[in-house]
């Protein structure tokens, strides 16, 4: 069992293949804490609006 990963090279395939593992891993770590609850569309919404209009560099 396993993971199809592909790419337009060998090395993007591989990129997508390392991703997938290490979400695999970090939702396994997260599992370990106990029950998965789902935020609240409040919280998604502000961390969106948070993402897209002020973390990074500023547009000019």
């Amino acid at each position: 069992h396993g993971v199809f990963a592909w790419g337009k090279s060998p090395a993007e395939a591989l990129k997508a293949a390392v991703m997938v593992e290490d979400v695999a891993r970090t939702v396994f770590l997260a599992l370990q804490l106990g029950p998965i609850s789902p935020l609240p569309l409040e919280e998604i919404e502000k961390w969106h609006d948070r993402y897209q209009n002020r973390y990074g560099q500023s547009r000019l």
